[in-house]
């Protein structure tokens, strides 16, 4: 039975299928819309839920129009919905829209639940194709953005559950299944070294050393005909384990999670962010914000705006940071007002950036927290290029044995120094920096650093250093964001 038709078996009668192209159905009839826009509103509140500002889906959708033109339009839209036959299930005042959610089928929220209550067989087949294929609004750039990132979560969410059956279906010693799986979680993205490697084990556990190697060079000629670039270590040494007739080395486990981290769901997101393995993060810190107390959650937001952050969502980071900032403990405050400050650096807000950056220094110094305190004057020293910012960081965040800031302000002060042309100093600074984030096991900001160490070298004349920097930075970040993720490839300063 295919998806869409297990769908319809379901009682509530409206149904929106926006997995694949999208599709509007209402007692197993079509609804249709004579505006794109309609489609794109439904699929907006339909997946973010709550009530959206009106004003934030007129600027989203009509960025060209004036305020009142494109209120005018908003209007138009949302009456054509409620004319529809989808107009009981559509909550709309005077300042916001909603959808009835729980009145409403939605595929995208189904295969979430799916995953939530363990089924990622079910998820996955729930996935019939990226969000809103085939769909796009030139006029809109906005909701494109949301488009692809909210895609790019799917994809990530449709990655993990494909890596969950894998090691199910391997432990029952399935291994033609687990193959399948595997090649349904290459396939979202060839450039997966990680994928290509979980395929080599699987045809060399099956005793098909021939298309372990196979798949080994197919890894290797993407990788080199893609990135220029070559396997890293870890690869080609499977690989030469199952040339050799050896039993392949098991896979690398991140180290245990710090022991002052209480709730197991937050340790786990916290190696899933320094893996890069983002879309599990976000499930294990949900989980976690879900069973903690009040007083813990605004640390398990600011994750996770960290992580939206890192995926270059910033909607959702500032959403996270926003209300990790509401609450009563200062030195949290000062934090998630840094972390703010950041996304809005990010988003091209300037004004707001330094304004955000300056309270949380305020309050973190009257809160007397120097941890906040270097990290305030790490995010001022980005954004007024000022180095004695930078240095007031590096100095504390040395003193109270924080490697994390400390990371950030060694790499901010090269680059500071890179500004002004002075290569020279700029490098202990840069190697520096990578040595240590090596050390904390951050893959994202290794590759950051590795970049910009690269740029570094280049500008001394050190060229084959430079492009051995540079070819491991495309490797790692194409592990963490692939080709679909581009946000991911654009970290340099934190």
């Amino acid at each position: 039975m295919s998806v869409r038709k297990s769908l319809r078996k379901r009682g509530d009668d409206l149904r929106i299928t926006l997995l694949g192209s999208p599709r509007v159905e209402r007692a197993g009839h079509e609804v249709t819309f004579e505006t794109r826009k309609a489609v794109a509103i439904l699929a907006y509140i339909a997946i973010e839920g709550g009530r959206q500002p009106r004003e934030r889906l007129a600027a989203m959708l009509w960025p060209d129009a004036d305020d009142e033109r494109a209120r005018g339009a908003l209007r138009r839209t949302l009456s054509a919905i409620r004319t529809s036959a989808v107009g009981d299930r559509l909550e709309a005042d005077m300042s916001t829209a909603a959808l009835a959610r729980e009145r409403v089928m939605v595929d995208v929220l189904e295969l979430r639940a799916r995953r939530a209550k363990g089924d990622h067989a079910g998820a996955v087949r729930l996935y019939a194709g990226d969000l809103l294929a085939g769909f796009a609004l030139r006029d809109a750039p906005a909701f494109e953005e949301w488009q692809e990132a909210q895609a790019e979560r799917l994809r990530s969410e449709l990655a993990d559950s494909l890596e969950r059956l894998i090691s199910e279906e391997r432990g029952a010693g399935r291994l033609g299944k687990a193959i399948d799986h595997a090649r349904g979680w290459l396939a979202l993205d060839p450039l997966n070294e990680a994928a290509h490697r979980e395929l080599i084990r699987l045809h060399a556990a099956a005793g098909d050393r021939s298309a372990a190697i196979r798949q080994y060079h197919e890894c290797a000629q993407l990788l080199d005909r893609e990135l220029g670039v070559a396997p890293i270590e870890e690869t080609t040494a499977l690989y030469e384990a199952v040339r050799e007739g050896r039993q392949p080395a098991e896979p690398r486990v991140s180290p245990p999670a710090p022991a002052s981290v209480r709730n197991v769901d937050e340790a786990v997101g916290d190696l899933y962010t320094l893996h890069g393995s983002y879309a599990k993060a976000l499930a294990s810190y949900e989980s976690a914000l879900a069973a903690t107390a009040a007083a813990s959650r605004p640390g398990i937001e600011r994750k996770l705006a960290e992580v939206f952050h890192r995926r270059g969502d910033w909607e959702q980071a500032e959403a996270h940071n926003a209300r990790a900032a509401e609450t009563a403990d200062e030195s949290q405050r000062a934090r998630a007002l840094a972390d703010r400050s950041l996304v809005a650096h990010r988003r091209g807000e300037p004004e707001r950036a330094l304004r955000l950056a300056r309270k949380a220094l305020l309050i973190a110094q009257s809160a007397r927290d120097e941890r906040a305190i270097a990290q305030a004057h790490n995010i001022l020293g980005i954004l007024s290029g000022e180095r004695a910012h930078l240095e007031n960081a590096l100095a504390l965040a040395e003193r109270l044995g924080d490697p994390a800031v400390t990371v950030a302000a060694l790499n901010n002060l090269a680059l500071a120094h890179m500004r002004e042309d002075d290569a020279r100093r700029a490098l202990p600074l840069a190697e520096r920096a990578l040595r240590e984030s090596e050390a904390l096991g951050d893959r994202h900001r290794e590759a950051a650093l590795h970049n910009n160490l690269a740029d570094v070298l280049r500008a001394l004349g050190r060229a084959d250093e430079s492009m051995r920097h540079l070819k491991r930075a495309a490797t790692l970040f194409s592990e963490i964001g692939g080709a679909r993720e581009p946000e991911v490839w654009k970290l340099v300063e934190w």
